[in-house]
């Protein structure tokens, strides 16, 4: 009876030690499991809310925050002047929502919100989208128009910066990270040297179709430019300040009179070509004759006399005019104005 008393006592101070060291290995799995990630502790975590952009379902309050932050900076670019240099990059995106296509724009959302809510250390979340460099190449991604400089990507952090603090996250504790974060992706976002700036075919609008006003798909670059050409042909035709460069166009102005429009069209798609080539276009070449050729009457029987200084100098007036007319801005008109008055096509076409 003794030894059986033994036993049970023998018994009952091993069941308490495992039970006690039960207790404790749950305790140290509870401290082990304790997120300390800045996704939880600074941005909501993965408490779950109700999402505001999808009526009945849950999201976690931290890939919530992260989402509002995203969704505010694309809008912010998209519609305020501060940022409208960070537009030409987003040249696919805004077509599309332009049309009432959001798939491009969701899908932005998603990959930007996937990328950060993984770097602050979200459990459920992962990124499987391009790699940085990728993503911000146009070579390699063609929704990317354009590679982005040091200055356009300071912009884009300021506009990140300026969002998350009209949500509530100015606290320097988030923004710092944050910040943090987005300078770490500087090296494989920023593709163009200082100093130079994005072709201007693209800040026109690039590649991206459209349709024009006869219902005809043209690139968005484009379409200002056969704008301001049509305009300029249309203006020296019939606004009598520049009836001095008529005699320059007999033949045309006598085609146009007798309802043939066929050489109109053809000079207004070749000088179009000959711009958009000019400023960056890759889809669209000049294939007419060279300058030199095109404008002396001995080469080119639609051309009645040679071209002097003065008259090109009015030419050149009409162009900005027309681009004025059609709502172009100063900036891209002076930059026309540079390509028009350069040695090379002016030394070409001056003759007289």
């Amino acid at each position: 009876m003794k030894r059986l008393n033994q036993f049970s006592v023998l018994l009952l101070l091993m069941t308490a030690v495992v039970f006690w060291s039960c207790n404790d290995k749950d305790d140290m799995d509870q401290i082990t499991e304790t997120d300390d990630s800045f996704y939880a502790t600074k941005l909501g975590g993965e408490m779950m809310v109700a999402d505001p952009s999808n009526q009945g379902q849950q999201i976690e309050q931290g890939y919530l925050n992260l989402r509002t932050i995203v969704t505010g900076t694309v809008l912010k670019i998209a519609s305020e002047e501060k940022y409208a240099e960070l537009r030409p990059y987003f040249n696919v995106l805004l077509a599309e929502v332009g049309a009432d296509d959001m798939s491009g724009f969701n899908a932005l959302v998603k990959d930007f919100t996937d990328l950060l809510a993984e770097s602050t250390g979200a459990k459920n979340f992962t990124y499987s989208g391009m790699s940085m460099a990728d993503a911000h190449n146009p070579e390699a991604n063609d929704r990317m128009n354009g590679m982005i400089d040091n200055e356009d990507f300071d912009l884009f952090v300021e506009a990140v910066v300026e969002v998350a603090t009209d949500a509530g996250f100015g606290d320097q504790e988030i923004l710092g990270p944050v910040g943090q974060l987005l300078e770490g992706t500087r090296d494989a976002i920023v593709q163009r040297e200082d100093g130079t700036m994005i072709d201007l075919y693209t800040r026109l609008g690039g590649t991206v179709m459209m349709e024009d006003a006869d219902g005809n798909m043209e690139e968005a670059g484009y379409l200002p430019l056969k704008a301001v050409v049509t305009e300029t042909v249309l203006l020296v035709a019939s606004d009598p300040e520049f009836e001095e460069l008529k005699p320059y166009f007999p033949v045309l102005l006598a085609e146009v009179g007798a309802g043939d429009m066929s050489g109109f069209n053809t000079l207004v798609e070749n000088f179009s070509d000959l711009l958009a080539q000019s400023i960056g276009s890759t889809n669209y070449m000049y294939d007419g004759m060279n300058m030199a050729d095109a404008h002396n009457p001995d080469v080119n029987p639609r051309m009645t006399g040679k071209i002097t200084s003065a008259d090109y100098d009015l030419f050149i007036q009409a162009v900005v005019k027309a681009a004025t007319n059609k709502g172009v801005p100063e900036s891209v008109i002076a930059e026309f104005g540079a390509l028009l008055t350069s040695e090379g096509l002016k030394g070409a076409i001056v003759q007289g």
